[in-house]
């Protein structure tokens, strides 16, 4: 989920570090499970993910797919692109795998997976064009969709038709927020945040939680087989240890939001978002955020 920030200033490094845990605890394991079959009939792949921020992505799915890998990550933000070799070298080390730095690439070495990753800094909201060109096996995107047009929505669609290549588009926020304990405001500032993610994030107006349906329906209107399920963060101190620090941050993040959303409703929301930090810090809190993931392969 994109909280209050803006794709085109980019998401802090802190903030995609935080949310990790999350997203890769969140993954369904069917749609993973059909990605990896289809993937081990293909001799070498060619996977680009947009908008790649810390490279969470190829971390989750890179140990998963073997050998021959080639991935082009592409994002908004130089900055973060620049610090993936200082970000890859933690968990390169951890999985006990080589990482080779030059000045263009990356190679990661494994005697299970192994992958040269390269790196490219692309406004998507005007450039997606850009892609065109370039060979795709596989399209991934996390976190996405939910910040971006139709129409923008329908070019991603095109391109991924046109390119005849798999596609996995994970944890688009779907709008629906559970809280434990509940507060009697709890739906309201749900209402006040699913309608402050329609607000533009640089690629017109937001389809927000509308955005993942929206894709597959365009896909399927390609002729394009597909196929959603839901990947929820269940967020509790027994699922993830940073679970009250996510939480907090979450709730830190989405009171601007509701208060940019709805000023006249500001000392409603600020008891909302003090009523919460102490459930959490006590914590007692747990709180489950809906997110979609959609799988298209060839």
């Amino acid at each position: 989920m994109s909280e209050s920030e803006n794709t085109n200033t980019g998401f802090s490094e802190s903030w995609l570090s935080l949310r990790e845990p999350a997203d890769h605890a969140a993954r369904d394991t069917a749609l993973i499970t059909q990605l990896i079959q289809w993937r081990n009939r293909q001799q070498d792949i060619h996977i680009t993910e947009l908008g790649a921020g810390t490279g969470s992505n190829l971390r989750f799915l890179l140990p998963k797919f073997g050998h021959n890998q080639h991935w082009l990550l592409v994002d908004y933000d130089a900055t973060l692109l620049e610090h993936l070799p200082r970000i890859l070298k933690p968990w390169t080390d951890n999985q006990k795998a080589q990482l080779l730095i030059s000045d263009d690439q990356l190679r990661i070495e494994h005697e299970a997976f192994s992958a040269v990753v390269e790196w490219q800094v692309i406004d998507l909201s005007s450039d997606l064009e850009k892609l065109q060109s370039k060979r795709i096996d596989l399209l991934l995107g996390s976190a996405l969709l939910d910040l971006t047009s139709a129409s923008w929505l329908n070019s991603l669609a095109k391109l991924c038709t046109k390119k005849q290549c798999a596609c996995l588009f994970a944890l688009n926020y779907d709008g629906r927020v559970k809280w434990s304990p509940e507060l009697e405001s709890d739906k309201r500032i749900t209402q006040l945040l699913n309608t402050h993610q329609l607000n533009d994030k640089g690629f017109g107006p937001a389809l927000g939680p509308r955005a993942g349906m929206h894709f597959a329906n365009r896909l399927e209107e390609f002729g394009r087989q597909v196929l959603t399920l839901r990947s929820d963060w269940q967020i509790s101190s027994t699922a993830l240890k940073n679970s009250v620090d996510l939480q907090l941050a979450i709730v830190d993040g989405w009171a601007p939001a509701a208060i940019e959303q709805s000023a006249p409703e500001q000392t409603l929301i600020r008891q909302w978002q003090s009523d919460r930090r102490q459930y959490i810090e006590k914590n007692v809190s747990e709180l489950m955020v809906g997110h979609l993931e959609v799988l298209s392969l060839p």
